[in-house]
């Protein structure tokens, strides 16, 4: 089963450089905020894994630009959940128009966990093994 979650962003004149492209740094934002959707949608928040004491801090972005989306553009955010083994999340992330459906921007991130303290976590948390089992059997 492939879990996705789509968001809508309306680019900002604040989020464009002065040759009237959204300024790159501003990608990692978008794909924040469909990060967060996700987990809201499948039950996957930041909270949720700080309160099962854990961490889950990225790791590991590559981002590959397409084309350039500029003020007004509707971008429609689309992160799909990567399974994988061990104790890590990954992410791959598709940013497209609105307005013609075009490709801007593709990436994929890597979360690892670590305790509260900050130590790397080598096998996978026992709450994520029982979230695998909820939301990839369905």
């Amino acid at each position: 089963m492939k879990l996705s979650e789509t968001v809508r962003v309306l680019v900002r004149f604040s989020e464009v450089d002065s040759i009237k492209m959204v300024w790159h740094g501003h990608y990692v934002k978008y794909m924040e905020d469909a990060r967060e959707a996700f987990g809201r949608k499948y039950g996957l928040e930041y909270m949720f894994i700080y309160d099962n004491h854990y961490l889950a801090p990225v790791f590991d972005i590559k981002m590959r630009y397409h084309q350039t989306a500029t003020v007004d553009d509707i971008l429609l955010v689309t992160i799909t959940y990567r399974p994988s083994k061990g104790a890590k999340l990954i992410f791959d992330y598709e940013i497209r128009k609105e307005s013609d459906n075009s490709l801007v921007f593709t990436a994929e991130s890597t979360q690892l966990f670590t305790n509260l303290q900050g130590e790397l976590e080598l096998s996978s948390p026992p709450f994520l093994e029982d979230w695998k089992k909820k939301h990839l059997m369905e």
